[in-house]
């Protein structure tokens, strides 16, 4: 009896932990959707940026200098430039490879403060970008969002008509998307491709037409080539 009790206690506890194996494997494999992606249409990425916002009771100068601070912005090879006013406080950033501003708009008695960061990189920092950013604002920041977006260029294509194969390569991303079951996925005809939308319940979401989503790409043709911009939950850039 004894024996059956502990065979029965080591099926259970295996149970459990391959549960928690599956889980942390569908979470960590949806966590690299953009990357996954990337990697199946031969995509390299030339671009990628975060925009935060979130809502605080600190000062307005002082979140955004100490943001400027620990985000690495304040090198000497970026140019800083201040804009202000009773309401509102606002640094530009510009370097070689990364502009954007760190914003903050009085609303009442609060802050409301928006981190815009975009980089030109032939990696996916994205995850980095986040983390970093996310370490930052820490628990001085409530109710915050975040807006991913990247541009990547699509490898050569054999294919001699650019229609067929935007919508070539739009269906294996929607493969791609429906293999972590995604949901609400719509595409749209562009004048130079074709963009989608979908809800893949990983990212900050939204309404559209009565259904959430939270995952925007398109596919456009331009004269340099073929690009994919992806954005959460819509791309914040324009194409």
């Amino acid at each position: 009896m004894k024996r059956k009790s502990i065979a029965l206690l080591c099926i259970v506890l295996s149970i459990i932990i391959l549960q928690i194996n599956v889980r942390f494997s569908n979470a960590h494999e949806k966590s690299n959707l953009f990357d996954e992606i990337l990697l199946q249409t031969k995509s390299k990425t030339v671009e990628y940026g975060l925009k935060t916002c979130f809502s605080t009771g600190i000062g307005r100068e002082e979140i955004c200098n100490y943001l400027i601070k620990v985000l690495e912005l304040n090198n000497k090879n970026i140019k800083l430039s201040i804009t202000k006013n009773i309401n509102s406080y606002c640094i530009n950033f510009s370097g070689e490879n990364v502009e954007g501003y760190i914003g903050a708009l009085k609303n009442n008695n609060i802050n409301d403060i928006t981190i815009n960061i975009s980089r030109i990189d032939n990696k996916n920092g994205l995850v980095a970008l986040k983390n970093k950013v996310s370490v930052s604002i820490g628990y001085r920041g409530n109710n915050i969002k975040y807006f991913q977006y990247l541009k990547a260029k699509v490898g050569e294509s054999s294919a001699k008509n650019k229609i067929e194969d935007n919508y070539s390569l739009n269906k294996r991303i929607i493969n791609i998307l429906k293999s972590h079951g995604t949901e609400n996925i719509e595409t749209v005809d562009l004048n130079n491709g074709l963009s989608t939308v979908a809800y893949t319940k990983e990212y900050d979401e939204k309404i559209t037409n009565n259904k959430l989503i939270d995952f925007n790409y398109a596919v456009c043709n331009y004269s340099s080539g073929r690009y994919i911009i992806i954005g959460t939950p819509e791309i914040i850039t324009t194409y």
